[in-house]
């Protein structure tokens, strides 16, 4: 589960990025015959930020990919397979992200927490 970091306390800009826009940009270049430049043209950030973005992936997301990997051996897939199940998991991360968000939000709006609320039944 992909938690979103709090910045409280900390001096320096806001993160004005969502993990799942860096996510999205960072696969992007990993998965597709794309520049830092093309990406970022594509997004409209920076060529740095796009390299930052797949830089932050890959500390924080792909460490979890190899692990699972190293950990179970399954069938061989093919190169396009592989890219096909990649792309599967990062929208399923991109969607988790977004519910996550909705929640935080909503919790904030109507001051409740509704995960706590929605294991308790």
């Amino acid at each position: 589960m992909i938690k979103e970091k709090s910045n409280k306390g900390k001096v320096g800009r806001k993160n004005t990025f969502s993990d799942s826009f860096k996510v999205q940009v960072a696969l992007e270049y990993l998965n597709e015959d794309y520049s830092y430049a093309q990406v970022g043209s594509n997004y409209n950030v920076s060529e740095d930020t796009v390299r930052w973005f797949v830089s932050w992936y890959r500390k924080n997301h792909q460490s979890v990919m190899t692990e699972q990997s190293e950990e179970e051996e399954g069938p061989a897939l093919s190169p396009k397979e592989l890219k096909a199940w990649e792309k599967k998991l990062a929208l399923a991360e991109l969607k988790i992200a977004a519910l996550e968000k909705v929640i935080a939000i909503a919790n904030e709006e109507y001051r409740t927490d509704l995960k706590k609320k929605a294991a308790t039944k």
